[in-house]
């Protein structure tokens, strides 16, 4: 008996099923929401701290990263802020970021100041393991209105110059 016919079929088969699962385990364009994903190198005394920030943030800048009071101990702060216009020039879209800075740069109780009113913790996540803490927040920016895209994430502690 010939067995190249059944050898034949069974690799077509098996081709087109990995072609057909392909196709159905790959997001179209449409699924997957516009993420950029921007590195901010952050310098106190002799030490550079990696932050990077992940958001579905389409403007004409960047969000732009800094470390605030790094030679006061007891007020340690990364300041994050989204500005510009929008692409869509809409007055209000939905943003959502998600920032991630080393554990040695910012620690203790992490809060979040928007807009200079301090946050509830139920409107953000907040993970850390042994060498990064990550903050996640979904807000509403308009370029139109002073400090939508203003946020300062808070530590209790943090490096110093």
């Amino acid at each position: 008996m010939n067995k190249f016919p059944i050898v034949f079929i069974t690799i077509l088969l098996l081709s087109s099923l990995i072609v057909v699962a392909g196709v159905a385990i790959n997001p179209t364009e449409d699924d997957v929401p516009d993420s950029n994903f921007y590195t901010f190198p952050l310098s106190v005394a002799d030490n550079t701290y990696i932050v990077t920030v992940e958001a579905n943030w389409t403007r004409d800048h960047p969000p732009a990263v800094f470390l605030v009071n790094s030679s006061i101990p007891d007020k340690p702060a990364i300041e994050l802020y989204f500005w510009g216009t929008t692409e869509k020039n809409a007055t209000w879209e939905t943003v959502t970021y998600n920032i991630t800075f080393p554990t040695d740069l910012l620690w203790g109780d992490i809060s979040v100041i928007h807009k200079y009113y301090r946050v509830d913790p139920t409107k953000y996540s907040l993970s850390s393991n042994s060498t990064h803490t990550s903050l996640q927040m979904t807000f509403e920016y308009s370029p139109f209105f002073s400090g939508s895209g203003y946020f300062m994430i808070e530590g209790t502690e943090g490096a110093t110059a």
